[in-house]
């Protein structure tokens, strides 16, 4: 999920423009196994769809491999990429249709390699859903919400210690009728939350995944538990 999240990240920094009309199909050299992923996907506002492949080609391979694919489809290819991941990734722009696609290579046990596929119709922006009730922490920034279908995530980082948030968030899902079943996986009824943190110097990364059936319960406000 936090390799998908990712590729989101990657996806977004890209300027819209268009709506995108080609499919998404790509070919992956030494398939192995494909895992499913929620086809229709809304993050920031943005359509968004992913597709998640093992591969038994080095991670080297793969990224050449991709690079000549996103050049000979006429793709857009900033010479200089930004660095927003530790994993090796490529984010191309077609131009004609102002559609992105970022891909994530990850290696793994045994020789084989992850491969996250995305693909951003940046053209089709509409104005991003409000993040429901998901808490969010005091001075939050870069606050992205995603409709994944069924779950929904939040990501953004806070001016904070990784312990405080934690304690923050237990305190406000417990009132609200959650039960932490294990380190930062709560569950109410039939809905789970589970909390991610990565202390990054001052700030926190923190993403909120939320499987849900029915709303959100309100929690309480921040006057209140802090």
């Amino acid at each position: 999920m936090l390799s998908c999240l990712l590729v989101l990240e990657l996806l977004l920094a890209a300027a819209p423009a268009q709506p995108a009309r080609e499919p998404f199909h790509w070919d992956v050299p030494g398939l192995v196994s494909t895992v499913e992923v929620p086809d229709r996907m809304n993050v920031g506002g943005i359509p968004v769809r992913i597709q998640v492949y093992t591969s038994r080609e080095k991670l080297e391979r793969l990224l050449q491999y991709f690079a000549t694919a996103f050049d000979e489809a006429g793709f857009y290819i900033q010479r200089h990429q930004p660095r927003l991941a530790a994993e090796p990734h490529l984010t191309a722009l077609d131009t004609r249709t102002f559609t992105s696609y970022t891909v994530i290579l990850t290696p793994e046990p045994g020789g084989l390699t992850t491969v996250v596929l995305g693909q951003a119709r940046l053209g089709e922006a509409q104005p991003a859903p409000a993040p429901s009730s998901l808490p969010v922490y005091a001075g939050a920034m870069n606050v992205l919400f995603a409709d994944l279908e069924g779950a929904r995530t939040l990501t953004y980082r806070a001016p904070a210690k990784e312990a405080e948030v934690a304690a923050w968030y237990r305190e406000r899902l417990t009132r609200a009728g959650f039960k932490e079943e294990s380190p930062l996986l709560f569950r109410r009824k039939e809905q789970e939350l589970r909390l991610s943190l990565s202390q990054q110097g001052g700030w926190v990364e923190t993403v909120l995944f939320l499987k849900t059936a029915g709303e959100f319960p309100p929690l309480e406000p921040e006057s209140e538990t802090r």
